[in-house]
């Protein structure tokens, strides 16, 4: 993914960055009122993997059958090469 954008005069772009990585988060949305339950904190529920192996889990333990799931990744504004953003009034880093 590659976006870019004028700002201050000049081309910035928006890049993924893998700082962070993807993380995912699952939830339980089966019922009325919803299950509403989801892995426990941990390192391996962020991972696509690991977010399908607990739904699995779930599912099998529960019977539910309906999941929330959502991607985060970390996106970053980049300036044009050679131009440090300290410099530009009105921008923070």
């Amino acid at each position: 993914m590659k976006v870019t954008a004028r700002f201050r005069n000049l081309l910035w772009t928006l890049k993924k960055t893998e700082f962070w990585g993807a993380r995912v988060h699952i939830q339980c949305v089966s019922g009325t009122p919803q299950c509403g339950a989801a892995p426990p904190p941990g390192p391996e529920r962020r991972t696509s993997h690991g977010a399908l192996a607990w739904s699995e889990r779930h599912m099998r333990d529960t019977g539910h059958l309906r999941y929330d799931r959502a991607l985060f990744e970390t996106l970053q504004w980049d300036p044009p090469e050679g131009i440090d953003p300290r410099t530009l009034p009105g921008v923070t880093t």
